[in-house]
């Protein structure tokens, strides 16, 4: 199955399948089919779509170029740009978290910190979406990259995150590749080849890599297997960003959740708190994890939260299936009046 991005799109757009289908001339099956991947887009209607998207024909292909944090690029997108990174140091004791941050993310995390609302919510540069409890916040540090420190406590930090890779597509990939290597398989089929082998190369050194820094002198061969450990260690941090749920409560201990079955939108929908304040009959009691269907489900008291943290190329999926279940509810609705 091919990967295409008519989905997002549409659903960006507010609009069900059958509304689109109408606007470029095709039945709602005929579209369906396109945006599942079972059969390809002629390239006549491709190029109707992208007019009726306003967009590009590579852009609904998913084919444009990868999106990268900027570096003293000022006209490079406010989420793109990378500012440095926030250390956030928690009340109860427990570890301090460290983001790399965009710009528009540090405003954004600026703006929040001198509100009243419940979480504050973090998008870093490296997959992880954050809902961070304000009153569990008991220091909060912004450093940008000119000064090349976390903050305070520099040098006893662990960053959350060891890569700076902001497009969500990209981490679609990194999936693909974790599930192949937990799995077997061929996840990684469905998408260009040149983009594998582009994120390959980001997340993991090959043999043959391996074999041209020690031919050229970077690493001793008496000190390959310590090298290769180590960044073996480091793939398997990268490739846990993909389908980790990471909790840690007020008490300082932490939750790693790594099995993912379950609509993660609507589990930090409650947290985003966009119709603050809550009142008495909507303020959330639990947070609920229904992490592997039926099986296993873990509930959270947000008054007994430090953080948590998601895989943002999910919440992003989720997000989408989210809104479109609402708009083919209401095109079911609609189908029925008119009969």
């Amino acid at each position: 199955m091919a990967i295409n991005r008519l989905k997002y799109f549409r659903v960006t757009n507010a609009e069900t399948q059958t509304q689109t289908a109408t606007a470029v001339g095709v039945t709602q099956p005929t579209y369906q089919r396109w945006e599942t991947g079972k059969t390809e887009v002629p390239k006549s209607h491709l190029a109707k779509l992208a007019k009726h998207f306003k967009t590009t024909e590579l852009e609904l292909l998913g084919r444009h170029p990868p999106k990268e944090a900027a570096f003293y690029d000022d006209k490079a997108l406010l989420d793109l740009q990378y500012y440095g990174e926030c250390a956030v140091h928690f009340v109860g004791g427990g570890e301090p978290l460290v983001l790399s941050i965009s710009e528009a993310a540090h405003a954004q995390a600026y703006r929040e910190l001198q509100s009243d609302k419940r979480f504050i919510v973090i998008k870093d540069l490296g997959n992880r979406t954050v809902a961070i409890r304000r009153t569990a916040i008991s220091e909060f540090y912004f450093s940008s990259e000119a000064y090349d420190t976390y903050g305070p406590d520099h040098n006893d930090y662990k960053l959350a995150t060891l890569i700076q890779m902001p497009d969500a597509r990209d981490w679609v990939i990194v999936e693909a590749i974790r599930d192949e290597e937990a799995a077997g398989g061929n996840y990684t089929s469905r998408f260009a080849k040149d983009d594998v082998e582009r994120i390959r190369r980001q997340i993991m050194i090959t043999d043959e890599q391996f074999g041209e820094l020690v031919a050229n002198g970077f690493i001793k061969p008496e000190d390959l297997a310590v090298e290769r450990a180590a960044r073996s260690a480091e793939t398997d941090e990268i490739l846990a960003l993909t389908h980790t749920v990471t909790i840690q409560l007020s008490t300082g201990r932490r939750r790693e959740i790594a099995h993912l079955d379950c609509n993660l939108f609507e589990c930090i929908e409650p947290l985003i708190d966009i119709h603050h304040p809550y009142s008495d009959a909507d303020e959330p009691n639990m947070i609920r994890l229904p992490y592997e269907g039926y099986h296993r489900t873990a509930f959270f008291n947000p008054n007994m939260l430090d953080y948590i943290s998601f895989p943002t190329h999910k919440i992003e999926e989720d997000e989408v299936e989210s809104y479109d279940d609402g708009l083919m509810e209401g095109d079911k609705a609609n189908s029925t009046d008119s009969m």
